[in-house]
């Protein structure tokens, strides 16, 4: 009896390798579970905030300034962040809006003064935008996208 011939032109090892590679390069396309579960919480978090006053220099649950919020945030999951907009400015990030993922940090510059808030998804953030204001969620709209400079990427500054 002959030996019927695979219709299959590769052998096993090259499906075997093909496999594996495949494998290597969808894991590199997604986050690792505990990235998405800590965005999740970041998210959850700022969320809770909303309603609380603005507070000029406010950095606690009895008011918060732009930035102040989001060092609170960052800080209660251990993400060293610095505590002014300016300087939030300074840490490495994007520069597209399309690429903002939830948790993420944006800084705006306004007319003389740079602004922070924290991205939820969707197209909205969460910040604490002004005196006389409180904290709430807002809509990423032309107004916002035109000011944004940088969406930073909390996850590479977790302790």
């Amino acid at each position: 009896m002959e030996k019927e011939k695979s219709r299959w032109p590769w052998n096993q090892t090259w499906l075997l390798t093909l496999g594996i590679l495949a494998c290597f390069f969808c894991q590199v396309r997604h986050e690792p579970a505990e990235r998405l579960v800590l965005r999740r919480q970041i998210v959850e978090l700022a969320k809770n905030l909303a309603g609380i006053p603005y507070r000029l220099g406010g950095v606690d649950i009895d008011g918060f300034d732009c930035s102040g919020l989001v060092f609170y945030v960052c800080d209660c999951f251990g993400i060293q962040v610095p505590r002014s907009a300016r300087e939030q400015a300074r840490l490495t990030g994007r520069g597209r809006s399309t690429q903002a993922a939830p948790g993420d940090i944006l800084v705006f510059k306004l007319k003389r003064f740079w602004h922070s808030a924290i991205y939820v998804g969707n197209g909205r953030f969460i910040h604490a935008p002004s005196s006389g204001g409180w904290v709430r969620l807002e809509n990423l709209n032309e107004y916002w996208l035109s000011r944004l400079r940088k969406v930073i990427d909390v996850g590479p500054y977790v302790r």
